[in-house]
Parts: C-alpha cells; structure tokens; sequence
C-alpha cells in the first residue's frame, strides 16, 4: 500500500515560503509473520527457546502497550495519565504515580482455577519526574532557585543579564543553565479573543535568545527586532517584539526585560505568555533535596501499593482496549494468589552469646563482642581532621566514646590516644594524607594500620580521592566519618563504625550458628563463594564500566577479598583479561589462608545484573573463562571442581503481599523474612525462585530473584535456598539480615568504590558524582563539550570513548612491601 502523507496539512500550517509542501511517500508491506504456537511449544517443550517465541513475544508485548499508548504519556513500559495527581517535589518537578506493565512467561494458574495459559502481565507502580506545568518565567526563575532561595524576580533578572568578559558581553552562567529547558513543549497564551486552534497549538523552545552585540540589556522584547510585511501596501517595516504585541493584541508585556523564547520556526515569544505543557518527563538527575522528596513519594506501605497497583489496571482497560480485542487476546484483571513457603530463621552467633531474631529480622548490638576481634591489637593509628570541619576537643569527645565503644564490642585498642591531625590550610589532600601518615606512624613508631578521616560534608570527589590516596599509595584502609556525627558521638553510630573497621583490620562481626559447634564451617566440603558484579557509569560519562570479583576468605564465607578492573566501555561480560589477572591471585590466596595448601571441591558463583538474553554469555564466556584460567594456573584438580552458576536479580516489577491478617506478613503488611516462592509467578521450568530474606524499613519490600543456571554439583533446592537466606545473616555491618546474597552486594559495593581507584589526576576534577552529572548535564543541554582532557576525548561531551579503558591504580602502587599488599587485596577495604 502506497501512502502519501501531508505534513504541513497534517499540522494546519502553511508550507514554508518558497517551498514546497512537506509531503513524505510512505510504502506498507508485510515483511514477517509471527506465530504465536511458537510460545505454546516452548511451554510444553516442544521446541528450545529461540528467536520466533522472542518475536511472538515481542508481539504480544506491543499489542498490549499500544493502547495504554494512545490514551497516556508512556515512558517504556510504563504509563502516567495527564489527570494523574501531581505531587511538587520543589517548584520546578512534579512526582507522578503512573502504572508499568509487562508481559511474562510463568507457570501461573489463573485466579478463576482454570488452566494455565504460561502468560501472565506484570503490573506495578511507576513513579516518574516531570517539569511542573507552570509559566515559562516562573518556571526559568524557580529552576535558578539556588542562588535566589526568595525567588525575587530582580534577582532574577540580574541573574541572566549579560556579563562583560574582557570587553565582549557573554551569557552569565545561570542563563546557561537556562538551556535546560530548550526542547520543552509549551503554549501561548494569547490576550483577548483569538483563534482557538492557536491557544491549542504547541511549540517547542529551541533556545532562549542572547546577542552579544546588543550589549548589557541584552536580547529581549524591546531590543529583539524583525520585519513585518504590510499586505496592504505590500511594504515591510522593522518592529520590536513589544511593539508588535502591543499592536496586534493591546497587550503590553510587564516583563520586556527577560530573554525570549525562540522556536524552530514559528518564531519569538515572550516569556510570560508561554506556559508549558503537562507530562514532559525531566531527565536530569535530581539534588539532594529532590531525591529526599521523591523517596518520600515513592516509599508506599503494601496496602498503599496494592490500591496503587488496581488503579493502574483500571487505567489499562484491558476489557475494552480495542488492539487486545482485535486480536481476541482476554486478561484476567484479577491479583495473582500462589503459595509461599517461610524459611526458619538462622541463630546469630557472636563471641560472648547467641541471639535468636526470630521473624523480626533485626537485632540488638549492644552487649554483644564481635565473633572475631581485630586480629592485630590496634596500636598505630590516627584520626584525621579534613577541611576545618572540627576542632581537636571534639575528635578527643568522640574517640572516648568511640574507643569504650569497640572494646564494649570485643576490640583490642593497644593505643587509646591515638594522633589527631588537622589539614593546614591551603594544605592539598595528597600532601595531607602523607603528612597525616607519617604523623601517626612516628607516634607509635611503627606502620600505621588505619586512619579515620572527619570529613565536612558529603563529597563524593573528595571521598574518592582520599580513598585512592590511603589504598593505592599506601596500602592502607581507612574509615570515613560525618562530622555532624562525629559531633553528636552517639554510641550506635559507633557502634556502626565499629563494625566496618572492625571488618577492614581483618575481624568478623558475626555468623550464623552451624552444628555442631560455634567454629564448624558452612560447608559440607572445601567451598568457595565468588560474587561478581559490573557497575557503568551515568550514561554520557566518560568513565569506563568497573568489574567486581568478591571470593569468601574464611570456612563460614563471613569475610570476603575482592579485586577490581575497568571493564571497557558499558560491556556486561566480565573479560577474559580481568578474569586471569583477579580471579587467579586471589585463589592462589584462598588456597594458601583458606584451604591450607588444597583447593575447593565446591565454587558457588553469583552473578549480579544481568538480563536472561545474557545468561548464555555468563556460561560460555565468564564461567568458561575462570575454568580455562584455573586450570592453566592449578592444572587437573581445578578440573574437578563443581560449579553451581546463579543469577540473582533485585531490579524487577514483582511485589508479594501477604493476605490482610496472615501470619506471614509483618505489622507493616510485608512479607516476613525468609519468605520463599518458587512456583505460579516463576518460569515454567526453569529452576528460579524469589526470596525476601530481609525485613523492609519503609514502603513495600522487594524480593530478590535468583535463578540458577547451572549445576555441576546438584545441591538440593532446599538446601541451596536455605544457605542463600542464612548467609544474609552475616552481613559485616548490619545487625539486620540484608535482601541481596552477601558474595553479590560486596562485589556490588566495591564495583561501585573502584571508579576512587581511577588512573586519572585530580585536576581533571570530578568523573562521577553529583558535581560531575552537573557539568555533563550543563554539556548535553547546550549540544557541545563540557570539557577536553587533551587525549581526543571528552570529559563530559558526546564525542567518541577512547578504543581501550585504562587500568585502574592498583592497590599499593607505591608500596615495595608485598605483605602489605597482599594483607589489602585480600581485606575487605571496599566495606
């Protein structure tokens, strides 16, 4: 089928002067047909799985969307309705609860009894930031609100004039931000009686005008000139955009003094008589204050969610969506009903007694000593006074809490004065960090094994280079504190300090009770716990994707070692490069501490993040590869390892409540930890499962999914389901189980903590972080480069990454001592 197509005529507009109209010649034709009997094949295992039932699930997936498309905003799979209820985040965002759907195969029985069908939808909430609907000068001026908090519109008005730069007239950097808004949608609203179809028609801001020549006043209403024709007397003459409304529609424009919009090609308008569309989604990271109030929208108690979740089906309308009844497919709007099974809960194990939490899933720390103490007592060591942010009478206040603190714990603290030092002013990080060092080593006479850092805020560019300073300069861990903290010297905040530098000098907070005795491994037979993860960088970054291998260092798989790489650009599979050069140290390393001269019999390998299409790569290339490289290391007996491969899965759109008044929810309407479900909701046939091993703070608790790829070794489901839920329980520094398999989150944790380990100077200022999303935010929006770092690529920009990552700094760099450099690389210093 031929289709002609008339732009112009389709938008009500004339064709540009001289042109012709925009008209596009359009051919239709079937190119593929889908077979749906393709998907019941496969649920009966007829066929494998292959690129057919993807398409035919592909298919039913647009079938379905394409409805709730037409009618609402749509954001990928989800939907947000223009008479949703907006909540204002500040006077520039707006929250709104949309709904997300999809479509899964699952062994689900419907709600009615009927047989399965292997399909089902899931639904959820979705939340979604948008600009609020307001005024185009009020909304330019709220979106400057940090360096005018009364919103005074002089003060706005001072903020986007022009600023002299060596003699030529510029943008002043709040009129940059100002480009932000170009691409937004509004309308305008025309004084007195005007055709409606032009209160209706939209148009789109390509920029806000400036020119340099027309000096300090800048290009506004008044200085803002064109010719207009006279049909007349057929003659043109020059007028000012304020004149031009003045005589066209008797309005006079208050606000002559602020910029115009300019469009693509419908021309300037002022200002204050645009206003700007309803669900236009804001693409930029929120601030601080932003997220704390999207989080407060977003956290929603099961009850909540649950009226939440049947309001979006209402917003669906699958019984009268007419692509659904055109292809006679029918939905069940009903919730989905399974059965759940509740896994004992584990006893804590600490060094002076056990606790039994019970269902509750948390417990107390108090009165309690650490399973295994500080190996070393702490005797070289000192406390680091960044940036003013204190004075020396408060660190003394602190650390004599602190101290009384992790002896209460079960600490040995040898050195209960330790050295306080305090950055001179002017006085750069690296040069403080040295200086600090030495001090605290000269006090004692002997290497320092860590330094606490008081640091005056939360940046993120100054963590991280503190961090690389103290692992890869000097092999050592460190430790990290607030100063509001600090100030107040709370013993549960110490408490929590305890824990994680109690972790980085080599001790255990606790494990999880194993018959017979208190010191009897996890296992059956020597087994190792990998974890990996990979972590990319904010999309437009130039940062390069992190690797995170995690190995369990002690028989209870209590503590874990890990090592770090960059893993090329946005690439998923860990190489095969990274696979030899982290995984054969540390198992050379597990082998000698753990192992006693022998290797594993068992690995356990979690991998985090990955989507099912990649399952076969996480086989064929990951697993492979660190069998092929211990082998070539260890020789035939690492042939005789069995490997069990899990995927595990926490960003997903499946939420378990529990029936109102059912012992197996909490107060709070969630599902209490350590419940399991492993049918109706999973794969047909697959071995997966969902687990809640954690108890939810706030809002609606989400399960983790793990799915189990393969199994060399054959661990009976319950059995591996249970290890996986105890082993939550001994996560190094909480005193609650955590929702993620630990192996996973520390790999997680130091994915993330590798980008401190970046080859990379700090005068390149910050590559990640708030600061940085900032700059390359301020770079998108004005379509350029926000900076060069002269190697051909940008640190902000759009242009092209380098062919290759470079390596990260590696732990101990600058150290010649290789028992330090192994006591590091094999300590949890990413906790």
């Amino acid at each position: 089928m031929r289709v002609s197509v008339n732009l112009d005529a389709e938008k009500g507009r004339a064709p540009r002067p001289g042109r012709e109209p925009d008209v596009c010649y359009a051919i239709i034709r079937q190119s593929k047909v889908v077979r749906l009997s393709v998907i019941a094949a496969y649920l009966n295992r007829q066929t494998p799985f292959d690129n057919s039932i993807l398409e035919a699930i592909n298919f039913l997936d647009h079938v379905i969307r394409q409805g709730p498309s037409d009618i609402y905003t749509s954001i990928k799979r989800s939907f947000f309705s223009k008479g949703t209820q907006q909540q204002p985040l500040d006077n520039v965002i707006v929250a709104m609860r949309g709904v997300y759907s999809s479509i899964r195969l699952c062994s689900l029985q419907p709600s009615n009894g009927g047989p399965g069908t292997g399909l089902a939808l899931n639904v959820d909430v979705a939340n979604g930031t948008f600009w609020n609907p307001q005024d185009l000068h009020q909304a330019a001026r709220n979106f400057l609100k940090d360096r005018n908090r009364n919103l005074d519109w002089q003060v706005f008005k001072n903020q986007i004039t022009p600023v002299e730069v060596r003699g030529t007239w510029t943008q002043s950097e709040d009129f940059k931000s100002l480009r932000k808004l170009a691409k937004l949608k509004f309308k305008v609203k025309y004084p007195g009686k005007v055709d409606k179809k032009l209160l209706e028609k939209e148009h789109r801001i390509k920029k806000f005008t400036f020119d340099s020549k027309l000096g300090k006043q800048g290009a506004n209403a008044k200085t803002v000139k064109f010719n207009l024709k006279d049909r007349q007397t057929n003659t043109e003459r020059e007028i000012s955009v304020y004149d031009y409304y003045k005589m066209k529609y008797g309005c006079e424009i208050q606000m002559w003094h602020l910029p115009l919009v300019q469009t693509e090609r419908d021309g300037y308008f002022p200002m204050e008589l645009c206003q700007i569309s309803p669900n236009q989604r804001y693409v930029y990271k929120l601030g601080p204050d932003q997220t704390a109030a999207m989080i407060k929208f977003a956290v929603t108690r099961p009850q909540q969610r649950i009226q939440a979740i049947n309001h979006g089906v209402g917003m669906l309308k699958w019984s009268t969506d007419p692509y659904l009844n055109h292809f006679k497919i029918k939905v069940d709007p009903n919730m989905s009903i399974t059965n759940a099974r509740l896994l004992q809960n584990p006893e804590i194990q600490y060094a002076n007694q056990k606790v039994n939490p019970g269902t509750s899933g948390r417990w107390d720390l108090r009165g309690k000593k650490f399973f295994a103490a500080n190996p070393e007592p702490l005797k070289s060591w000192g406390v680091v006074i960044v940036g003013g942010a204190c004075d020396e009478a408060t660190v003394k206040n602190f650390l004599n809490v602190f101290i009384q603190t992790y002896i209460g714990h079960g600490g040995k603290v040898e050195n209960k004065n330790p050295h306080i030092y305090t950055q001179g002013r002017g006085q750069d990080l690296a040069e403080m960090v040295t200086a600090a060092r030495l001090a605290a080593g000269n006090q004692v006479k002997a290497m320092p094994q860590i330094l606490l850092y008081v640091l005056p805020g939360r940046d993120s560019f100054m963590y991280e280079r503190l961090k690389r300073n103290m692992e890869c300069r000097f092999a050592m861990v460190s430790q990290m504190m607030n100063v509001a903290h600090v100030r107040k010297a709370q013993p549960q905040y110490c408490s929590n300090v305890c824990m994680k530098l109690n972790a980085k000098l080599g001790g255990t907070t606790c494990k999880i009770v194993t018959p017979p005795n208190a010191n009897a491994p996890a296992f059956p037979r020597p087994t190792m716990v990998i974890g990996a993860d990979v972590s990319h960088p904010t999309p437009g970054s130039q940062q390069p994707s992190m690797a995170a291998i995690t190995m369990s260092f002690d028989p209870f798989a209590c503590r874990y070692a890990a090592a770090v790489q960059t893993n090329g650009f946005r690439t998923e599979m860990i190489t095969q490069n990274n696979i030899d050069n982290m995984l054969v140290p540390l198992f050379r390393q597990w082998v000698s501490k753990v192992g006693k001269g022998t290797g594993p019999q068992h690995i356990y390998y979690f991998r985090d993040g990955v989507s099912e299409g990649q399952f076969d790569h996480v086989l064929n290339q990951e697993v492979q590869h660190m069998k092929d490289a211990l082998i070539k290391a260890f020789g035939e007996p690492a042939k005789a390892i069995r490997w069990t491969v899990t995927v595990c899965t926490k960003r997903h759109h499946v939420r378990f409540f529990p029936k109102e008044g059912d012992a197996a929810g909490d107060r709070n309407g969630n599902a209490l930890p350590g419940t399991l479900v492993e049918r109706d909701v999973t794969h047909p046939f697959e071995y997966d499962f969902y687990l809640s091993s954690h108890s939810a703070i706030q809002g609606t608790a989400r399960p983790v999914h793990y799915q189990v790829i393969h199994d060399e070794a054959k661990v009976p489901p319950n059995d591996f389901q249970m290890m996986i839920y105890r082993h939550c329980y001994q996560y190094m520094r909480s005193t609650t189980p955590v929702s993620l398999y630990p192996a996973v989150y520390y790999a997680h944790l130091a994915s993330n903590r590798a980008r401190a380990h970046e080859s990379s100077s700090a005068s390149e200022g910050p590559r990640g972080g708030q600061k940085f999303e900032e700059a390359r935010q301020d770079a998108v929006a004005r379509g350029g480069v926000a900076g060069s770092r002269g190697d051909g690529t940008s640190q902000t920009g759009s242009q092209q990454n380098p062919s290759e990552a470079k390596p990260l700094v590696p732990l101990g760099n600058d150290v010649n001592d290789a028992a330090q450099i192994a006591k590091i690389r094999t300590s949890m210093w990413y906790i």
